[in-house]
């Protein structure tokens, strides 16, 4: 595999991380349909819930494609979880600091899931892609 297969691929468990995110938001909103309720009357729990389902996507795909060796990385399981988490939870915290009630479609949901994703690849960084 030359290099830009192998960056073709890097972006293509990107994109395959970013949809696990929605997939899984969009599952863990269908389980509990009141969880819709905690946007405006408990943010603080809303973020956590929210930054667990956007780590939870991004470390599923990451880890599937590590398995199966779409991207050749060295395991490090604990640290690209700890990173995806990292990740998603900072954005989320300032967004808490800055807006009141995080509603639909806030900037900081994005910069969250790209948080989380840049996290996961942290670990390996330093690898080849």
């Amino acid at each position: 595999m030359d290099r830009t297969d192998k960056k073709l691929v890097w972006l293509g468990v990107i994109l395959l991380q970013f949809l696990m995110t929605q997939l899984v938001t969009l599952l863990v909103s269908l389980l509990f349909p009141s969880l819709g309720s905690l946007q405006q009357t408990n943010s603080e729990l809303f973020a956590i819930i929210l930054g667990m389902t956007f780590a939870t996507g991004v470390f599923l795909a990451g880890w599937l494609s590590v398995k199966l060796r779409w991207l050749h990385y060295q395991h490090q399981y604990r640290a690209r979880l700890a990173g995806s988490l990292i990740g998603a939870y900072l954005p989320l915290s300032f967004a808490l600091l800055i807006y009141k009630t995080l509603e639909a479609g806030n900037p900081f949901f994005f910069i969250s899931i790209l948080g989380s994703i840049v996290g996961f690849h942290l670990p390996g960084w330093g690898e080849r892609i």
